[in-house]
């Protein structure tokens, strides 16, 4: 009886998602530059919803004209102007400035906030792949398990830290964003007026009670009525003696952030008899509000009278200022308000999706925590496993026959997996997969089976052997003889002198500060026991024997 695991993320390990099917040793993010890059045309356009935005519309057709048979534009301007000179005809129709069909399409611009966004994953849910991990030996590309956590918002949470600059020398102020909270749902807002508005609408029934009182009905004829082009709300007969106070009350309290002169513009005249009894029938009833969270209750006439009372006596109590704040990531997805802070979340999302280093570092101190190993495959793609690689001199160390077997055909053979090493090993059947077809169940072990097996379980978790996400399995690569390593490093710091001898002193300055910045970032971003994840460039890759030198040794 299978044992299904209590967390989804490990499903996704064990029945390996698209990405885990993919070359481990291509370095997707080579050639990143730090812009972000939508696909060109049709086939690359996105239609997922959520945070996945659309792309912009497409341009007009390419210049020269309408390409249609006979000519465009009959008796527009050009029309008339046909038989003119080419000198006299007047100034061609400007076309507009979308981008032209088949360019390069991106993402609106959207306004930067000196608001510090960190992604942290959950958990609980990086415990789940790390257990993954250790039970199933294999080697995860650490960006991918970055990218798979931003699948999914619930896996990880935004904390968002306020960037406030200091004022002129002095004077002590500061300046910068700020970030309010309200205590009733762990909203954030970009100002006191906005999280006090969202908590007295949202939570109204919390702090007032809304009674309803029945009172004489209008006594009149009445052949029309007023009705809300907003709400569908009537407002009574524009010659009732109390219209033009129902009129500047009801926008008060209804609709406070539309203009009154364009709710006044909405407004119809509603003559059927049905729109007129309703009114009549809607204005037996009188709307009072008493509080509920003082000690003696308070009645309210109207509603404007008790947003007063709520920023009196609640909001101060209820909405804090902050400098720093976390947001879920369900949250963050279905903001919608305030929309600034709603479509800058959204941006520094693409961000991460694009290139996510910032993820891809809490993992790896998440994990070196929990005794997982790092190491770069063939100098470029960091991944996370149960060992470092750890080369096996089967001649040289003394070995059972079962595992020097092992190395020896993994050695060999070219895309080995752990089906081929049964079946030329153990003795396991071959069976021809077919397309469209589930596979056959697995038929049941043998004890020779059982027991290679169990030596390659061994050879997995003492790093000899790897397992990759892929299913592809290798041996730790054989290390170099230190001669060799201290030979090539002369000759790179050979080669780099002579460079700089060569090169204008501006470029020299220039190198110099630039390799300055990269030590500041290493020094800043070191993780104890576990590598930071560097971002996999080719010019990364030049200096990354070290990891993979120092894990063989070990």
């Amino acid at each position: 009886m299978s044992v299904e695991p209590k967390n989804e993320l490990s499903l996704d390990l064990q029945f390996l998602p698209d990405w885990a099917q993919e070359d481990t040793a291509v370095n997707k993010y080579a050639n990143h530059k730090g812009e972000q890059e939508r696909p060109r045309g049709r086939k690359g356009s996105s239609r997922k919803g959520g945070w996945e935005d659309r792309r912009p519309p497409r341009g007009d057709r390419k210049p020269g004209g309408d390409h249609r048979g006979g000519g465009g534009n009959k008796g527009g301007p050009r029309g008339e102007q046909r038989g003119a000179p080419q000198n006299q005809r007047g100034p061609r129709p400007q076309r507009d400035s979308r981008p032209q069909r088949g360019g390069k399409s991106q993402r609106p611009e959207v306004q930067q906030l000196d608001i510090k966004v960190d992604f942290v994953p959950d958990t609980q849910g990086v415990e789940s792949i790390a257990k993954e991990i250790r039970l199933t030996g294999r080697a995860y590309p650490l960006f991918q398990i970055a990218l798979l956590v931003l699948e999914r918002p619930a896996r990880y949470s935004l904390k968002l830290r306020a960037l406030r600059k200091s004022g002129k020398s002095g004077q002590g102020n500061e300046s910068g964003p700020r970030l309010f909270t309200s205590k009733m749902d762990d909203t954030v807002w970009l100002n006191r007026g906005q999280a006090e508005r969202h908590t007295f609408e949202k939570h109204f029934d919390h702090f007032y009670a809304t009674e309803k009182n029945e009172i004489d009905a209008p006594k009149g004829n009445f052949t029309f009525v007023a009705q809300c082009g907003f709400t569908d709300t009537y407002l009574g007969p524009p010659n009732h003696h109390d219209y033009q106070n129902k009129l500047v009350q009801f926008h008060a309290d209804n609709l406070a952030r539309v203009p009154f002169e364009k709710f006044k513009s909405r407004i119809r005249i509603i003559k059927e008899e049905e729109a007129v009894n309703a009114w009549i029938e809607q204005s037996k009833w009188r709307t009072t509000w008493k509080s509920l969270q003082t000690d003696e209750p308070v009645i309210f006439a109207r509603r404007d009278e008790v947003q007063a009372h709520f920023r009196a006596h609640h909001a101060e109590s209820i909405v804090d200022e902050a400098d720093t704040a976390t947001v879920t990531g369900n949250a963050a997805k279905a903001m919608r308000e305030p929309h600034l802070l709603a479509d800058y979340l959204r941006d520094q999302w693409h961000r991460q999706k694009h290139f996510p280093m910032q993820l891809s570092t809490h993992l790896s101190k998440m994990f070196a925590g929990m005794g997982l190993q790092f190491f770069k495959k063939d100098k470029k793609v960091t991944h996370v496993s149960v060992a470092r690689p750890n080369y096996l001199d089967v001649a040289a160390t003394p070995v059972s026959d079962g595992v020097r077997r092992i190395v020896e055909f993994v050695e060999i053979t070219p895309n080995c997996t752990r089906r081929l090493i049964l079946e030329n090993l153990a003795g396991l059947e071959h069976v021809e997969p077919k397309e469209g077809e589930a596979p056959p169940p697995a038929p049941e072990q043998t004890e020779e089976q059982k027991q290679l097996i169990s030596d390659l379980h061994w050879l997995i978790h003492q790093g000899h052997v790897l397992e990759f996400a892929n299913g592809l399995i290798e041996t730790a690569k054989k290390p170099r003889p230190k001669e060799e390593k201290k030979e090539k490093k002369e000759k790179k710091s050979k080669d780099g002198q002579s460079n700089i001898e060569k090169a204008d002193p501006v470029e020299v300055a220039s190198v110099e500060e630039a390799s300055k910045a990269e030590a500041e970032v290493e020094v800043t971003e070191e993780v104890p026991e576990a590598p930071t994840p560097e971002a996999p460039t080719p010019e990364a890759a030049t200096g990354e024997d070290s990891v993979s030198e120092k894990t063989t040794n070990e």
